[in-house]
């Protein structure tokens, strides 16, 4: 298995350092010359000068079904062009595109794409994420010793997705105060449904914190 990485600056630079220095193997593949020469004399890898989006390039780093692809170009068009090809003509089923306008999501999804990265989307989760956290905060006097405040993100691996919050047997010290899904707050209910990506905030006491974090994410 290899990991081709298609498009990108100086992320895409990082980025194979990163997955090198874990003993894969890594293509770039990249329009700019220049960049492409300074990539082959610093990292360990094939580096291929060309359009991605374009068959014979995407020849060259020969992908196989169970390679990773990880697309970084700045236009959404080139991206779901090259994510085509790579499903189509080579039968790669472990895709990683960026999106760059958070509108162009749902087409990629619904293409065939199901792993999509938009960086305004996720730093709006974020900043509304920190801005919500500091009204609780400023709204509750937490004393340290008294109160510990959760901020815990449900994954498709937690043991209470798809499950009403009434069925979850959370210990009696402890309490959802809220839920941040997809931009929205929602103040929970006995039967309100757990989901992937739901960003819970929890009120608990200090002694069942750890018991609060294995019940939600299935880690102790």
């Amino acid at each position: 298995m290899k990991v081709v990485i298609v498009g990108g600056g100086k992320v895409s630079y990082y980025l194979a350092r990163s997955i090198i220095s874990k003993g894969y193997r890594v293509v770039v593949i990249n329009k700019n010359e220049s960049f492409c020469k300074e990539m082959a004399m610093k990292l360990k890898a094939l580096v291929i000068n060309g359009d991605g989006s374009k068959l014979p390039v995407l020849e060259q780093a020969e992908l196989m079904k169970e390679d990773i692809v990880v697309i970084l170009t700045p236009r959404d068009h080139d991206n779901l062009m090259i994510a085509h090809l790579a499903k189509k003509m080579f039968g790669v089923q472990r895709i990683v595109c960026l999106v760059n306008d958070p509108e162009n999501v749902e087409i990629f999804k619904k293409l065939g794409i199901p792993t999509v990265v938009n960086l305004t989307s996720l730093i709006n989760r974020t900043l509304e994420s920190m801005m919500f956290a500091e009204e609780i905060e400023q709204q509750i006097p937490i004393e340290e010793e008294r109160l510990v405040f959760l901020r815990l993100e449900l994954t498709e691996a937690s043991p209470v997705k798809d499950k009403p919050l009434k069925d979850v047997p959370l210990p009696a010290e402890s309490i959802v105060a809220a839920i941040l899904r997809g931009g929205s707050v929602i103040i929970p209910r006995g039967d309100t449904v757990l989901m992937a990506g739901d960003r819970l905030f929890v009120l608990c006491s200090p002694g069942v914190q750890t018991k609060v974090t294995e019940v939600l994410l299935g880690v102790e």
